[in-house]
């Protein structure tokens, strides 16, 4: 038998490389096999609608698991448009309130101009009968002193006049208010303030003399002494009918027999 031929050149062999390799793919091959025959042997124990009815059930699991978070994200949605829509409301509300001031302005400027216009309209009607009655004073004045003037008598100051009180016994009020009458208009006299003239002709809307009136209204137990000077009748007509028939007050009159305070 022929002997194998020693080589001389050194090189290496690749047995033991190779047999290494071989049981390595032969393990894997076993691992492979034990494993398909465990999962083979698993699913022996189970029918094919129990397979898959498990499979049924991981897609039901998976979609549930979606449904609950798409359902966490519509919640958070209605949460916010719950939100916007209070705020619309409130939005919607103040806009109502808004709405009504914005309409009751006009009402309230309408009524206030009303007013206004009103104490001008008397005013002027107050300062037209002022104008209309001077000519007629100055003219009664300027007679008056050309009167005198010619008998040579020098004008007398004017004198004081005391009112005395009515006599004890008669149904007299705890307050009186005294109201002067003359040719031209009435004087208030009222107590603590300083007086107050008004034309004859002014008389009906005279804001002064209405406020006065107010007050002795307001005043309990109270009547006004109207004091009448010679030509003073045509003043208290005017007054005292406003007073007791507008105001409702009781009245009263005391002739003066000269003028004076």
């Amino acid at each position: 038998m022929a002997r194998r031929r020693k080589s001389n050149d050194g090189g290496v062999s690749l047995f033991p490389f190779m047999s290494i390799l071989a049981c390595l793919i032969g393990i894997l091959t076993l691992l492979i096999s034990v494993t398909m025959t465990i999962n083979q042997r698993e699913r022996e124990g189970y029918t094919q609608e129990e397979l898959d009815r498990a499979k049924n059930n991981d897609r039901i699991l998976k979609d549930h698991s979606k449904l609950v978070k798409a359902n966490e994200k519509l919640q958070q949605r209605i949460n916010k448009e719950k939100k916007t829509v209070a705020e619309l409301e409130k939005l919607k509300n103040q806009r109502v309130k808004l709405s009504m001031k914005l309409k009751e302005l006009p009402k309230t400027k309408g009524k206030t101009d009303a007013v206004l216009q009103k104490i001008v309209e008397n005013l002027k009607k107050e300062a037209k009968q002022l104008r209309s009655e001077q000519p007629k004073l100055e003219k009664k004045i300027n007679e008056l002193l050309a009167e005198l003037k010619k008998r040579k008598i020098k004008p007398k100051e004017n004198q004081d006049v005391v009112i005395q009180p009515p006599r004890v016994g008669r149904d007299v009020p705890d307050n009186l208010f005294f109201v002067e009458c003359n040719s031209t208009g009435i004087v208030i006299r009222d107590r603590g303030a300083s007086k107050t003239v008004v034309s004859t002709a002014a008389i009906p809307t005279n804001s002064k003399f209405a406020r006065f009136c107010n007050k002795v209204k307001r005043t309990d137990d109270a009547m006004i002494l109207f004091l009448i000077r010679k030509t003073g009748n045509d003043a208290y007509l005017w007054a005292a009918g406003l007073a007791e028939n507008k105001f409702k007050l009781k009245t009263s009159k005391l002739p003066v027999p000269k003028d004076g305070d």
